[in-house]
């Protein structure tokens, strides 16, 4: 007669749940990593395209030769409303600069950051010679994650003269 299969030890149930442990844990970390990076890239895929909807309000918005002194808040409102094109809040675009070409300097030109366009010069119809007509906007969009990004927008009111 044979003797009857005894099973498995105890030692022996316990060093394969231990094994079987090990190796769980090696997949669930790789898989937590596979998720945060995920979520990660997707945070910054949604900075780029909240950044570039941004740059394109406000190259196709119209200059505003004073945007301190607008009544619309300068330039501000357009580019946080390109926060709405990922379900973000307004306040996940901020301006953090505005720069205004000084072509009088003595040097080839500065940014400053004061305008010096008052009074009758603050309007459409400056020109060439009065205003200055290069403006470098700074905004920085932050994703609800923290991942944040800026860009610099530089505009101007020079357009081509048509032809006839």
């Amino acid at each position: 007669m044979r003797e009857h299969d005894r099973g498995s030890s105890l030692i022996e149930v316990v060093i394969a749940v231990a094994l079987m442990g090990i190796v769980v844990s090696g997949v669930l970390g790789a898989m937590w990593s596979a998720i945060r990076m995920s979520s990660f890239s997707d945070d910054q895929a949604k900075v780029e395209a909240v950044l570039g909807s941004a740059a394109d309000r406000l190259a196709n918005y119209a200059y505003i030769p004073c945007p301190t002194n607008n009544t619309n808040g300068g330039y501000l409102p357009i580019i946080q409303a390109a926060a709405g094109t990922v379900d973000w809040p307004t306040s996940s675009v901020t301006l953090t600069g505005m720069y205004f070409w000084n072509p009088s300097s003595t040097s080839a030109g500065t940014w400053l950051t004061t305008n010096g366009l008052s009074g009758n010069e603050c309007n459409e119809t400056a020109s060439l010679t009065t205003a200055r007509t290069l403006q470098r906007i700074t905004f920085t969009v932050t994703s609800p994650s923290g991942y944040a990004k800026t860009l610099e927008v530089v505009k101007s009111n020079v357009f081509p003269r048509s032809i006839s």
